[in-house]
Parts: C-alpha cells; sequence; structure tokens
C-alpha cells in the first residue's frame, strides 16, 4: 500500500469559556505534524477528534438501531414520505445495497486517535501528567468505542493501532486483512482496559467539566458493555461466548457499574433527560455527542414531518393538527411502528414523551392511529419555531440501570434485578409504578428487553439489545433464522479497492 504522507487538515473548534456546546465550528487549521508544540495545539487536537465523534452520530444511529424490528418496514411512511436506508430496516442488506459504506468512515477518525496516541506517548513534554493521562483516556476510550460498534456491524474488521498511514480522504484500501471476530473483541477489551487504568490515576472530574467530551465514567460504562457482550454472545457459527471466563468478566462489568452509578442520578421526569437547556448540569449524562443551535443541529427532524403536508391528520380528540410542534421544518424518513406503540402502556410517561400519535378519518367518521411522530428529540424554541439541539446521548443513568439489572439476571441475583428494574419503572410510572417480581431468568431478561425499548427509542441501542439478550434470538427472527445475516455487508467499493479484504459469508454470491 501507498504510504501518504500529507498534511492533514483536521477541523477544529474555537476554544471558549461556554460550558452549553462543543463549540466545534471551523477555525484555522494546523499541520498535523505541527500540531503538538503547545498545549493549546494539543487541546484543540482533542477537540478537533470530538468533532469527529459528533459527525458520526447518525452512522452509530443507523448501525445500532435500524436494524431493530422496531421501525415501520413500509417504503412510503405514513406520512407519503420516502423511507430512508430501508434495505437496513427490512433487514434486506446486500453488497449492492449495503446502506453503510467504507467501514462508516471511520478509519478516518481512528487513524488521527492512533497519531495522537503516539505523540502523547513520545512527545509533548510540556504536559504535566494529569492532562496527559485525561488525553490517554480518552484516546484509548473512544478508539474502543469505534471499534466496538465495528464488531458488531461488521464481525471481524482490519486493526489498526499505529499512525502508519494517514489521510484525509476515504480510506477505501488498507491493504490489511481483517481479524477475526475474537481478535477483534479482545482488541476492544484491552484498550478499554487500558483506558480504565490510566483513567484510574485520575478522579471522575468530566473534561473541562462537560459530558460532550468523553470521560473516566464513559469508559467504565464501555468496559461493561464490551465485557457484556463476550460474556453473552457468540461469534458467528461459535459455539461458546467471546469471553474465557464470563460469570469473571460479568462480576468486573458489574464493579465498573457500581462505581458510576452513585455518582450520576436520574431526572424526575423522563423527558428531562434530553432537554436541550443546561445540558452539562444534566445529572443523568454520562456523555453525550453535543448539538448546539447555530452550531450543528442533530438528524431526529427525519422522524417529524414535513409542515407543509402535515395538514390532515387529526389528534386524540379529532381536532386538525397542523403544525402542532411548531417545528421549522422536518421529514418522516424514519417512522416506528404502530404495534410497538400499542406495547406502551398509557401509564407509563415514557410513551407520551417520545411519541406524538396523529390519526385519520376512516369511512365511517371513526378516528383511527395512522402513525407517529418521535417528539422524544425536539430541541428548543428559535425564532417561534423549534429547532433540533439536543444531545445525543451515548450514556445515562438509566443504560447503567438496566445493565446492572440485566448483569444481575445472568448472575442469579433475583434481588438486584427486582431492584433495577424498580428504579426505572418508578421513573417511568411515578407512584402507580407496576412491581416487578422475579420468577424465571427468561421472563426476567424480557422485562428488561422491554423496559430497554421503552426508555431507548431513537437512542441507537435496539438491535445490539436483541442481538445480546435472549440468545439473540429477536436478532434471529429478523434475519430469518440465518446468523450469517447478523452482520452488515461490506460494500463493493472496499472489496474491489482492496483484495485483503473479503466478503461477509452470509453476503458472498455465486
Amino acid at each position: 500500500m501507498k504510504r501518504i504522507k500529507l498534511h492533514i487538515l483536521l477541523l477544529v473548534g474555537a476554544l471558549t469559556v461556554s460550558c452549553n456546546a462543543l463549540e466545534l465550528g471551523p477555525e484555522d487549521f494546523y499541520s498535523i505534524n505541527n500540531y503538538w508544540n503547545s498545549e493549546e495545539q494539543c487541546e484543540r487536537f482533542m477537540i478537533g477528534l470530538h468533532y469527529r465523534v459528533r459527525e458520526r452520530a447518525e452512522t452509530f444511529w443507523l448501525m445500532g438501531e435500524s436494524r431493530g424490528g422496531l421501525l415501520n418496514t413500509a417504503s412510503v411512511t405514513s406520512t407519503g414520505e420516502g423511507a430512508y436506508n430501508i434495505e437496513a430496516v427490512t433487514n434486506n442488506l446486500s453488497e449492492a445495497n449495503p446502506v453503510l459504506t467504507n467501514w462508516g468512515n471511520f478509519y478516518m477518525d481512528i487513524y488521527q486517535i492512533n497519531h495522537a496516541i503516539d505523540k502523547l506517548t513520545t512527545a509533548c513534554e510540556f504536559l504535566d501528567d494529569e492532562t496527559r493521562n485525561t488525553y490517554l483516556g480518552q484516546l484509548y476510550g473512544l478508539r474502543a468505542f469505534y471499534y466496538f460498534h465495528m464488531l458488531r456491524t461488521w464481525g471481524g474488521v482490519p486493526l489498526c493501532d499505529k499512525p502508519d498511514v494517514l489521510m484525509t480522504s476515504d480510506i477505501a484500501q488498507l491493504s490489511k486483512e481483517r481479524a477475526t471476530e475474537q481478535a477483534t473483541w479482545q482488541f476492544i477489551r484491552d484498550d478499554v482496559d487500558r483506558s480504565c487504568e490510566i483513567y484510574d490515576k485520575l478522579d471522575f472530574g468530566n473534561f473541562k467539566s462537560r459530558n460532550c467530551y468523553w470521560n473516566k465514567a464513559a469508559s467504565y460504562c464501555l468496559k461493561a458493555e464490551v465485557y457484556l457482550w463476550g460474556a453473552k454472545v457468540r461469534p458467528l457459527k461459535g459455539s461458546t461466548v467471546f469471553s474465557a471466563t464470563p460469570e469473571a468478566d460479568l462480576e468486573a462489568a458489574r464493579t465498573a457499574l457500581q462505581t458510576v452509578e452513585p455518582l450520576y442520578s436520574y431526572n424526575a421526569k423522563f423527558i428531562d433527560a434530553f432537554s436541550p437547556t443546561n445540558k452539562d448540569a444534566n445529572r443523568e449524562t454520562i456523555f453525550a455527542l453535543r448539538f448546539k443551535l447555530g452550531e450543528k443541529t442533530n438528524y431526529y427532524s427525519n422522524f417529524t414531518y414535513n409542515v407543509a403536508t402535515f395538514t390532515k391528520w387529526y389528534d386524540a380528540e379529532g381536532n386538525k393538527m397542523g403544525n402542532v410542534l411548531d417545528i421549522g421544518s422536518g421529514a418522516m424518513r424514519y417512522e416506528y411502528k404502530l404495534d410497538f406503540y400499542g406495547e406502551l402502556a398509557a401509564t407509563d410517561t415514557r410513551r407520551d414523551a417520545t411519541f406524538l400519535p396523529f390519526y385519520e378519518m376512516n369511512s365511517e367518521s371513526e378516528l383511527q392511529l395512522a402513525g407517529l411522530v418521535l417528539r422524544k428529540f425536539l430541541g428548543e424554541t428559535s425564532n417561534g419555531r423549534v429547532q433540533y439541539t439536543n444531545d445525543v446521548p451515548v450514556y445515562r443513568y438509566m443504560d447503567v440501570a438496566l445493565m446492572l439489572a440485566e448483569i444481575a439476571n445472568a448472575l442469579n441475583d433475583p434481588t438486584e434485578v427486582e431492584r433495577w428494574i424498580g428504579r426505572v419503572r418508578t421513573r417511568a410510572y411515578g407512584s402507580e409504578a407496576p412491581a416487578f417480581t422475579y420468577t424465571t431468568a427468561e421472563a426476567a431478561e424480557e422485562a428488561i428487553l422491554a423496559e430497554r425499548n421503552a426508555e431507548f427509542v431513537a437512542e441507537g441501542k435496539r438491535w445490539y439489545d436483541a442481538r445480546r439478550m435472549l440468545d439473540g434470538k429477536y436478532a434471529l427472527e429478523l434475519v430469518g433464522g440465518n446468523e450469517l445475516k447478523l452482520v452488515w455487508p461490506i460494500d463493493a467499493g472496499v472489496l474491489s479497492k482492496d483484495n485483503k479484504v473479503k466478503q461477509n459469508e452470509g453476503y458472498v454470491t455465486e
């Protein structure tokens, strides 16, 4: 492979004193190899890396949510608009229609991370130990985070941990064979362990006290998630799980989460977990991707409606709706199933905080449910119209609680299962929360999955949950029982440019 030695233009952000924004608009550029001569340059590089993470937000969502079975599979949504990425939503992926290409463009970011690790471990003597370790903890945590998404999407992938290739354009040719799923999981485990070991030298304070930067608690949550995956999931065609010591890994995952849990808490109201104001003061948020009015808005406008055409629908009382949410613009390109909405109890506050149902009048002048608008991430009002400025949560308190319930169930600890499910339901239902009584491990896992479905709508977790929980039975149903389809296909562009990369077996055509 050609070694491309270019000056890399890393998009970086203005350094300001604001604690309410990532503030990563382009200001100036540095050659990548001259970026490590001062504390300010190091800080700018780290801010730039977090800008890159935010740029992948919709890709993370596609990987973790789109195939999960809760989205409407019609090619046209109920408002008459064409659905996006229907091949993923219907689990009808192929080499010709892979939805995700060029490894999600993740290697562009991974090589920047590798470069930063190299510089921070071999140079930058002017940094004090606390700053250096904060950066390294972030870097190893973020690299594990990227690769964990890749493992759960494509299976084994090329493992690149050195800054031997630096590019700004698409990396379609790595000239590196894919590692096995097992080796990829072990690589991720090693990285997140290294991140936690580095962070153990530091307290739990966030970088700049802002939860839009990777932090110690995020690494602990990722460690728990990686260990939980390893203890419960098998590689494709494998007979045993990834972990050689699943019980010990479950205990280690529980310890990591128990360390994080006391440092955070849940908001009294479910919807306040996604408040677009005072984001860094949100006691539930552990790590989130930052969006801001006037800088960058999120992608949840694609779950709403076209203001100009949303005129014929009614609310549950028979009133015409129109632009009832006062959104500036939107479209319905993704839509959650009416059956899923029907599974949510009317007394569960998450239902109405998450969805706005709309109705049509049938031939007998009766209202019938027609569709669902996502209202969970509606952001803030500007010039009289709502803009999509909510942060996208990656880890928050209720994720910790439900992972603790899942781990307790796997470790045959019914009391703890009841405790953590109860914690989540108390916030969701208030004083009328239905009690959960443990009967069997399978029933408990079903209950935990149901809580995760209701709690994390559109947060990019459903497909991963379906693969990990209940021995993956719901994920297998979605791919017609063919476990080789649990991973995504490699796109034709990568295969044509890199002959060392082979297609996933489930998508090989004769």
